[in-house]
């Protein structure tokens, strides 16, 4: 299998004022999406990580941040392990089911909806 992973940062939150900064990011949620390039099929996992408390020294304006540096620091401190694991799981269901819904006969036929109006 050759998966191919893609980064986007879907929120962020901030405290206004933080150690004397302004507009301090305390919250990155994020999407991790891997495509298998053989099958074609793919599958995301959705995450969020606490930032920890900010360095002076470091510190880069909210204005000025970029999503790729942004993605960086996530990068820096989550391990990937079971993003991977579960991306690759999802991969692999879809390739060959196995947790695919099995009919009950004795469950009576699911109802349709009324047509609508």
């Amino acid at each position: 299998m050759n998966i191919t992973y893609t980064w986007k940062i879907s929120g962020m939150k901030m405290a206004p004022a933080l150690d004397g900064l302004t507009d301090v990011i305390t919250n990155i949620q994020f999407e991790y999406k891997g495509t298998d390039a053989e099958s074609g099929y793919s599958s995301s996992f959705m995450g969020a990580i606490p930032i920890g408390q900010p360095n002076p020294d470091s510190f880069t304006p909210l204005a000025d941040l970029t999503e790729d540096e942004v993605i960086e620091w996530v990068k820096s401190v989550y391990d990937m392990t079971h993003p991977n694991e579960v991306i690759l799981k999802e991969i692999q269901n879809k390739i060959t089911p196995k947790d695919k819904e099995a009919p009950m006969s004795w469950a009576p036929a699911p109802t349709p909806p009324p047509p609508a109006e």
